[in-house]
């Protein structure tokens, strides 16, 4: 019986997908929702400010209710907020299972069971070691909420108005890098390396085609003209020396 203590100390975990918020939290945010429209609303900006004040929670892009940040799974809508996340706990979860499963004790438990109709393994146990099917979903259904401060924002926003939070860094990232591009001059330096430095306009036309036609165009002219010059000081220098 001690070592049978001792698995059971080492198995109690708790799924990554139910760390979310506590039972009271859910019953205040549930009786929160069924009041009117106005206070609904009232209610819904103290608690975006507190959230805002706390790092350790957030909110769910698909219903708007709070959660931890840590969560994998919105217990309120069961929208998967962190797939990686949920992936991970579901491997150790399984990992956990399957050892409470090949435990010697509870092969012993199930034997009685099946031949004797005796259950001697734990209620407590095989409720935690039961299999709860959940219906997640990945995609979100209606409005999305920020993350970070709970407010309305478009589908494919990349970034809050409301609070400036990055909700695609991502998308921020290429955004920027768009601009980058957008924005980026032809230099003396850029033109001195195209006419001066044979294939130097090819390599720079070749690299910035599409991004930066700006910059590359002008670079493939130079290389052009760098490109006849030399051809030019070639068929010169046969001439001069007489192979032609």
């Amino acid at each position: 019986m001690k070592k049978n203590h001792s698995f059971d100390t080492d198995s109690e975990i708790i799924d990554v997908a139910y760390r979310t918020i506590s039972d009271a939290e859910a019953m205040q945010a549930q009786q929160t929702a069924q009041q009117p429209t106005d206070a609904d609303e009232e209610a819904l900006e103290e608690l975006a400010r507190e959230v805002m004040l706390d790092p350790e929670r957030c909110f769910c892009r698909n219903c708007g209710q709070p959660i931890y940040k840590n969560a994998s799974v919105c217990v309120h809508c069961n929208y998967v907020v962190n797939p990686q996340a949920l992936r991970e706990g579901q491997r150790l979860v399984r990992a956990r299972r399957d050892k409470y499963e090949s435990n010697g004790v509870i092969k012993v438990f199930r034997f009685v069971r099946k031949y004797t109709g005796i259950d001697l393994e734990p209620e407590e146990q095989k409720k935690r070691w039961a299999v709860r099917p959940q219906n997640y979903h990945y995609q979100t259904s209606g409005k999305v909420y920020c993350s970070n401060c709970g407010c309305v924002v478009d589908p494919g926003a990349s970034v809050c108005v409301n609070c400036n939070y990055v909700l695609n860094p991502l998308a921020v990232r290429r955004a920027q890098i768009a601009l980058s591009d957008k924005q980026a001059k032809l230099t003396v330096g850029d033109v001195l390396r195209s006419l001066l430095i044979p294939g130097a306009g090819f390599k720079v036309f070749k690299k910035y085609s599409v991004r930066r036609p700006q910059i590359a165009k002008p670079s493939l002219i130079g290389g052009l003209i760098n490109s006849g010059a030399l051809a030019g000081l070639a068929l010169l220098a046969i001439r001069w020396l007489g192979w032609f």
